[in-house]
């Protein structure tokens, strides 16, 4: 295994852990209200009409949930990725919460019966982060691929504060979000 690799899985198993912890010490109103509304940098880049790609928070991910419904509100389209049988990713339109099946890794996704889609926006889950926008997946690749598919997609990541790293090794295919939203503060 290569040194990179290696220095990633180390990161990982970190900032999980961290993650974890950090959310258990959370009180149940706190981390309902983290990530409800988007803040006005964010909210500007949502437009009616446009299709945001949302990942489904699990365990002590950044809740994805209470911004669905908001956007939803506001006459946003919502797509949740779809993992393939060849192992890609693809994205598909959500009406409704009872449209997510569970299927990979035990995680909800949409049906085959709800239309694919091309997004606008990509709001990414993280393991870890750091302040030049690069960002630390869960090491299957699926959303370094996605974002080589719409480099000119708009990039955004959720995360809790102390997911922030000094610095995320970063190799030649990892391209770098254009925001990260914590509960505390937005990184451009």
């Amino acid at each position: 295994m290569s040194n990179l690799k290696e220095k990633k899985q180390k990161l990982r198993k970190e900032y999980r852990r961290r993650r974890d912890s950090f959310v258990r010490q959370m009180d149940g109103a706190s981390r309902n209200l983290s990530f409800r509304r988007p803040p006005s940098p964010l909210a500007r880049l949502f437009q009616p009409q446009q299709t945001v790609a949302f990942y489904r928070s699990v365990g002590s991910e950044a809740p994805t949930e209470r911004l669905v419904e908001y956007l939803t509100e506001t006459g946003v389209n919502i797509a949740f990725p779809r993992v393939t049988d060849n192992g890609a990713m693809e994205f598909r339109l959500v009406t409704g919460p009872e449209l997510l099946e569970h299927e990979f890794r035990n995680i909800p996704e949409p049906g085959e019966s709800c239309p694919l889609v091309d997004p606008d926006v990509i709001i990414a889950p993280l393991v870890a982060f750091d302040r030049s926008l690069q960002r630390l997946g869960q090491g299957g690749g699926y959303y370094d691929r996605i974002f080589a598919r719409y480099p000119e997609v708009t990039r955004i990541g959720l995360a809790w504060s102390v997911q922030e790293a000094d610095e995320i090794p970063a190799e030649a295919h990892d391209l770098p979000l254009q925001m990260i939203v914590t509960e505390c503060e937005i990184i451009e």
